[in-house]
């Protein structure tokens, strides 16, 4: 027998014991430092209810040379609640309290704090309403599911007077153990991808949301923002056949809009329950029936995703519309269209959904218009003008 072959099984011994060693001196390492992240996170400080997690006060600087319709450099901040908007007034009872709550359409990452169609309608309720508080509760990716239980374990024990939920993008044949809600809602640890599974680690532990924040913050600082232009001109035509536009429609709706609707009716027995008013919002989109009127581009056969164009990606989100407003008419909640009233116009949207600083004011003076009336109605103390006809 040679030397080499002799040699080779003290070889892997050594090797495996090696690898042990490292595996449980990482896993120790994490133990230790998971617990001292839990006694005192010098990093971050997150709000901890009995299933959803926030960051807190932190704030974060974006440089924008990507899409021209944002500004050049964006600043989110987050406020002692998790939310953006001024902390909550010593005061609380005594003012209009309202609370924005949706995905990243109503979260307007991208937008600096003052862009955001939620501070937007704020400044526009100041001029009808005395002692406003107004705070954007969206979380990038939530669906109606996210929204409950944001609801019931953060909002509901402040008790304030008014939440606007604008739904059903992130409902589209959504589930409830969905990557993005993971990441504030405890439920079950996700092995569909490594950022799944982080993502859902980090509603338990502080290490795994250290390493998601961080990786967030790393990107920003070295790349700056991470969402795309969409330049219409660039996309190509795609016609697909009725049917199969149909069959589409039908398999990302099916059963999910019975789910979706249960959450609705959910939302609003929770929020009238605790005095809260609700009111539900449609989400448009650019995609869909018309053309733009900045670049004369067909909006129902652009393509939206491969084998997919704008009609089929608006029949689609018009489905889950309709639940909203069905729920809305049968439980006699303001529903505000939005989806009907806001225009069609790459010069309100920088991708097919997400808004540009021009699209938010829209969307906060489509809602201010909406709203105001109600709200004078219902809290009559607070009215101090005229409301927009």
């Amino acid at each position: 027998m040679s030397r080499s072959s002799a040699t080779t099984p003290g070889w892997l011994r050594s090797t495996a014991i090696n690898l042990i060693v490292l595996v449980a001196g990482i896993l120790v390492a994490s133990l230790i430092l998971e617990g001292l992240l839990r006694w005192h996170n010098p990093f971050q400080v997150r709000i901890k209810g009995n299933r959803i997690v926030l960051l807190t006060n932190t704030q974060v600087h974006i440089n924008n040379d990507i899409i021209p319709t944002l500004d050049p450099s964006i600043t989110i901040t987050r406020n002692s609640l998790g939310f953006r908007g001024p902390n909550p007034p010593p005061d609380f009872e005594s003012y209009l309290t309202i609370f924005t709550v949706g995905g990243s359409t109503t979260q307007c990452f991208f937008q600096s704090d003052d862009k955001t169609w939620t501070a937007r309608l704020g400044n526009n309720l100041e001029r009808s309403f005395r002692n406003v508080w107004i705070n954007n509760a969206g979380l990038d990716g939530h669906s109606t599911y996210g929204h409950l239980v944001l609801l019931e374990d953060i909002i509901r024990p402040l008790h304030p007077k008014v939440v606007l939920f604008l739904v059903g993008a992130n409902d589209v044949a959504r589930d409830p153990d969905a990557e993005f809600d993971s990441e504030n809602v405890k439920g079950t640890i996700s092995f569909q991808s490594p950022t799944a599974f982080v993502k859902s680690l980090s509603a338990y532990s502080e290490v795994a949301a250290l390493i998601a924040n961080s990786y967030r913050s790393l990107n920003a600082y070295k790349h700056g923002l991470r969402h795309s232009y969409l330049d219409l001109t660039k996309e190509p035509y795609i016609d697909v056949p009725v049917d199969e536009q149909k069959r589409y429609v039908e398999h990302n709706s099916g059963h999910y809009l019975q789910l979706f609707q249960d959450r609705l009716q959910r939302i609003i027995e929770v929020s009238r329950t605790n005095n809260i008013d609700p009111v539900l919002i449609t989400q448009p989109l650019l995609a869909g029936d018309g053309i733009d009127d900045v670049t004369h581009v067909d909006l129902a056969r652009v393509t939206t995703s491969p084998g997919h164009n704008g009609k089929m990606y608006w029949d689609l989100l018009e489905a889950y519309n309709d639940v909203t407003r069905r729920v809305g008419r049968e439980q006699n909640v303001q529903v505000i269209d939005l989806a009907r009233k806001l225009p069609k116009t790459s010069r309100y949207f920088y991708d097919f959904i997400h808004y540009t600083n021009e699209g938010g004011q829209a969307v906060a003076d489509i809602v201010y218009r909406n709203v105001c009336g109600p709200l004078q109605q219902k809290f009559a103390s607070h009215s101090a003008g005229s409301c927009p006809e």
